[in-house]
């Protein structure tokens, strides 16, 4: 019999008993959809648990400090410190997988602005390490070197909307809650709080010990280039200035930054993908400082998701469990009503495998049927539960994997079912099959 002439009989056999045939295909169409909205339902847990960490920061980034912890081995442990230079950072540069490398360069300052000021963190950074670690900008351009006179810069995302008087600390905010200073305004950036709190100017009469203060320091004219866009989330709330000009100011004020332009805190490493976080990550570690990465967080989360969708999974598959006990017992049924047919035709001369394979093949179309269909109910579903969870933040993906594996599943899933059946009919005696009545 060749396999034109199996599946051809097999389908006919299925269409001569088609109330029994939907009903055993009906269940599979159940037991297909829950497991497939279930499974969905776990991978839509696990993306938007990716999906909020990505939110706070690049996954591909790994923020490098200069203190690591080292584990004696007997639960405790201790703090080693290790400095971040210029040389670490041309070491970072050649590991396998790294695209580029940014040291935090970092600094405190006051803008001021009429009789309002802010306090922010300044950030420097050349135009290149900006568009390496997209830092973008909601509008303006990136700040350039400026005059002689006046520095540029990109406030902070929420800036303008931070002034506020030293006096009373009342914000500068009109009656519609709109920021009173714009980026239009006439700035000016200290480094010195006692410009600012009239309370701390003691430069003049020096301190209680009698010590002289250093004398205050100077403002320096801004002009706003643009403003950060608040999708940068691990940039947004730095101002920015041009790396250069950021180290002559601190530089030149180094009494009231605590700056050091040859050391650093914290050293960003951006990967060029995903999958190379970790091994860069290792070797970083290897090297005796401390590292932190999104992906730590994500992998944490994937593990207690992971169980979740075992969860779901496992509930889902009772449904599949029952549509194949479903399909062995059609399969029982059909041997039995069949028994004189299957001794007939080995008496004919059919070879035992071809009676397998037809009952095999009758339990093949069932497990594609209801694949299939189940497939189709649940995207119906998924679409339905998308609707009702969208204001909880959950949903409900089936990626193409997800389709193909289910079919495939299902065929295999009603082919385990149907073997015993098949087993059974291969091993009728044709004498005693004929006798039947």
């Amino acid at each position: 019999m060749s396999i034109k002439d199996l599946l051809t009989t097999a389908f006919l056999n299925l269409w001569r008993r088609k109330l029994r045939a939907f009903l055993t295909v009906l269940g599979m169409i159940i037991g297909v959809a829950s497991i497939v909205v279930m499974v969905s339902l776990g991978i839509g847990i696990r993306q938007a648990t990716v999906e909020s960490f990505a939110g706070t920061g690049s996954l591909t980034t790994i923020r490098v400090n200069s203190w690591s912890y080292v584990s004696m081995g007997n639960g405790s442990g201790s703090s080693r410190q290790k400095e971040l230079n210029k040389k670490a950072i041309k070491s970072f540069q050649k590991l396998e997988g790294v695209q580029a490398v940014m040291p935090l360069v970092e600094t405190y300052g006051i803008i001021k602005s009429g009789q309002y000021v802010v306090d922010t963190n300044i950030l420097g950074v050349t135009k290149e390490q900006a568009e390496m670690f997209n830092i973008t900008l909601a509008s303006g351009e990136f700040p350039g070197a400026g005059s002689t006179t006046t520095y540029e810069i990109a406030l902070g995302a929420w800036t303008l909307q931070s002034f506020y008087s030293p006096d009373n600390y009342r914000q500068a905010l009109d009656k519609n809650g709109n920021p009173k200073i714009t980026a239009d305004s006439r700035m000016q950036l200290t480094f010195d709080y006692r410009n600012i709190y009239k309370q701390m100017d003691m430069a003049a009469a020096g301190d209680a010990s009698g010590e002289p203060q250093e004398p205050p320091g100077d403002f320096y004219k801004l002009k706003v280039a643009g403003i950060m866009d608040q999708g940068n989330n691990d940039f947004s709330y730095y101002s920015v200035m041009e790396a250069s000009q950021l180290d002559r100011l601190a530089k030149a004020n180094k009494a009231f930054t605590n700056y050091d332009g040859s050391k650093y805190q914290t050293v960003l490493v951006k990967c060029a993908d995903i999958s190379d976080v970790k091994s860069v990550k290792n070797a970083i570690t290897e090297m005796g400082y401390g590292t932190y990465s999104l992906q730590d967080a994500v992998e944490m989360a994937e593990k207690s998701t992971q169980n979740v969708q075992y969860l779901l999974g496992a509930i889902g598959g009772v449904a599949l469990l029952v549509a194949a006990i479903g399909i062995m017992n059609t399969m029982m049924m059909s041997i039995f009503e069949r028994t004189k047919e299957i001794g007939i035709i080995k008496v004919l001369g059919c070879r035992i495998d071809n009676i397998a394979g037809l009952f095999l093949a009758e339990a093949a179309y069932i497990g594609l049927f209801g694949g299939a269909l189940g497939m189709g109910l649940s995207f119906g579903i998924s679409a339905l539960l998308n609707v009702f969870l969208a204001s909880s933040g959950m949903r409900s993906i089936i990626p193409a994997y997800l389709v193909f594996g289910a079919v495939g599943f299902s065929i295999i899933v009603a082919l385990a079912a149907g073997m015993y059946p098949a087993i059974r009919a291969m091993k009728l005696s044709p004498l005693a099959a004929i006798r039947n009545e």
